[in-house]
């Protein structure tokens, strides 16, 4: 759509790929096609004719509450209603974290979530893992636990918005509250990538006999062969004896670096 409009530098420089959440578009335009800002905005209207906002990302996911910092480039509004597998996410990008680009990880666990299973969702966010394996599958309850307040005041929204009543809400944080947690686990998660490792030591105890854990991570494609190993070493560190039985990439970070899952079999403590 632009390809007549932009010089074949900048078309080098326009990033392709952009991210929709319910009717709000996150792009990211270099600070060399700032002056082609109306024109971009104006493609990707034209293209998806539902968009109401579109934000610009100008910072990454940072800090405790893993936010991005975005400006406004069209449009007002920031909070909006995501969709994916029958369930509805009320949430605002700007203050919380979500990602759309995770919909099909987080449907891929659900389907693995046997009935009456004990699931625990660390760093739960505005609820989508929680409420998508509640919706998808039976399980007997699922625990998830957020620090972030106002993603905590949207996850209590959602769960009302998708009338999933065996979802049960912790506010505080993980290292706090996972320690204090009554029995064991069937399947845990640990959603993640920038902190996970520092929260390993907390699962023992906590996951019963082969059952899994699902660990999120960043990693380089340099590494990815020997990312099972890694992890596995990682959790024996910790005093848990883990078997690797399946791992796949799931959203991109930089270049040449991915987001990945490690799915674990937890075989007993050391």
């Amino acid at each position: 759509m632009l390809r007549e409009k932009l010089s074949e530098e900048e078309l080098k420089l326009l990033r392709r790929s952009f991210e929709i959440i319910g009717n709000i578009a996150i792009i990211e335009i270099p600070e060399e096609l700032i002056g082609k800002k109306e024109l971009i905005v104006n493609a990707i209207l034209q293209k998806h004719k539902n968009i109401k906002t579109i934000l610009r990302k100008v910072g990454e996911v940072e800090g405790v509450y893993r936010v991005a910092k975005y400006e406004k480039v069209y449009g007002e509004e920031t909070e909006t209603i995501a969709k994916e597998h029958g369930c509805r996410f009320l949430v605002d990008p700007t203050k919380v974290y979500f990602s759309s680009r995770l919909s099909t990880e987080r449907e891929r666990i659900a389907r693995l979530v046997k009935n009456g299973e004990r699931v625990l969702v660390m760093f739960a966010g505005v609820g989508p893992f929680a409420i998508v394996i509640a919706k998808l599958s039976k399980p007997k309850e699922v625990v998830g636990v957020e620090l972030n307040s106002i993603a905590v005041e949207y996850f209590r929204k959602n769960v009302k918005l998708n009338k999933v009543e065996n979802v049960v809400l912790m506010e505080g944080d993980v290292a706090e509250i996972v320690p204090k947690l009554d029995g064991e686990f069937d399947r845990i998660l640990m959603p993640a990538p920038y902190s996970a490792e520092s929260f390993v030591h907390l699962l023992k105890g906590k996951i019963k006999k082969s059952g899994f854990i699902h660990y999120y991570t960043f990693e380089s494609e340099n590494f990815e062969d020997q990312l099972n190993k890694k992890v596995e070493e990682l959790f024996m560190k910790n005093g848990m004896l883990v078997k690797a039985v399946f791992m796949r990439r799931c959203g991109s970070f930089a270049p040449y670096v991915n987001r990945y899952v490690v799915d674990l079999e937890y075989i007993g403590e050391i």
